[in-house]
């Protein structure tokens, strides 16, 4: 299941960058983000993580039942353990195609209920965290230049493939 394997990277990623941060730079508002943080952009990545691994255990993934744990967007200790307990997990895996159910709120009274599995949330869950690691890496380049970011940090796999076919 390949998607197991690039949830783990993906993870990794964001590891890696939270490894070269310092506190006040977790927490700082910044202006790009309106006020808000690169530890709150990173508390929403992981609490969707999170969501998932609770929905494995009856069914029911509930991205909107987020617990909004402050303790991730203002500690980088507590959050690296957060992401060590989701690599378990996610390790843990063996069916991609267990079938799930995704509730999602429109009229915040009764949930559509959408089918879904495993691996297709995982899929979600790797272009869900792309998509704020896209939005992290302007963040940190206007901000903190001197944090190094790879090449790859935030753009699609997609847009990978593409750049690497162009310059084949």
């Amino acid at each position: 299941m390949r998607s197991k394997g690039i949830s783990l990277e993906i993870i990794a990623q964001l590891k890696d960058l939270l490894s070269t941060m310092d506190t006040a730079q977790y927490t700082q508002p910044l202006t790009v983000f309106s006020g808000s943080s690169v530890g709150q952009h990173v508390r929403h990545t992981v609490e969707f993580f999170q969501c998932f691994i609770l929905g494995l255990e009856d069914d029911i993934v509930d991205y909107d039942a987020r617990k909004r744990d402050f303790l991730i967007e203002n500690s980088l200790t507590y959050t690296l353990d957060c992401l060590d307990t989701i690599v378990h997990k996610i390790s843990s895996i063996s069916d991609g195609q267990k079938p799930l159910l995704m509730a999602t709120y429109y009229d915040n009274i009764i949930p559509e209920m959408v089918i879904s599995n495993v691996q297709r949330e995982l899929v979600y869950l790797i272009e869900h965290a792309i998509h704020h690691f896209a939005l992290l890496r302007i963040g940190i380049q206007e901000n903190f230049p001197e944090i190094s970011l790879a090449s790859d940090f935030g753009v699609a796999y997609s847009t990978i493939k593409y750049r690497e076919s162009i310059s084949a």
